[in-house]
């Protein structure tokens, strides 16, 4: 797993449906696995996440820096936990704030372009993390979904 790619699948993640946890989760992990970091420990750390019951945008912004602190470390993070938690924070905030849900962020997007717009001006989320994302969320999703 060293030397590919890991996709939605591989953390068992179902983004044909268009389902607002699972492209909430697909987020979460597309900004893991957009820094500088081994695939294999954002992983880890999104797993120790989602399994401290941290499945939604709501939940991860409620969450305190200490918890989020202590979460990134028994992920596997070792440098900079105050910044991923800094930004992690920011960013659901953000779409809570903006958007209202990760469903809201994508089915309101005209097009793919406008969607990777959307994306970078959260802070954290640069060109690698939206082509991250986009790579997997199904284009039908831009701007025509419905629900």
């Amino acid at each position: 797993m060293a030397s590919t790619k890991m996709t939605p699948g591989d953390l068992g993640i179902d983004l044909s449906s268009g389902a607002p946890d699972q492209l909430y989760r697909w987020l979460l992990a597309s900004i893991l696995f957009g820094k500088r970091i081994q695939q294999e420990i954002a992983a880890r750390t999104w797993h120790v996440l989602i399994n401290h019951g941290l499945t939604s945008p709501e939940k991860l912004a409620a969450a305190s820096r200490d918890e989020l602190m202590r979460l990134l470390t028994e992920g596997g993070y070792v440098h900079y936990r105050w910044k991923e938690d800094d930004e992690l924070h920011a960013v659901m905030a953000r779409i809570l704030k903006d958007y209202g849900s990760v469903e809201e962020l994508v089915s309101g997007a005209d097009s793919p372009q406008e969607l990777r717009r959307r994306l970078e001006e959260f802070p954290g989320i640069g060109p690698v993390t939206a082509e991250i994302f986009q790579e997997w969320v199904p284009v039908r999703f831009n701007g025509t979904y419905s629900g």
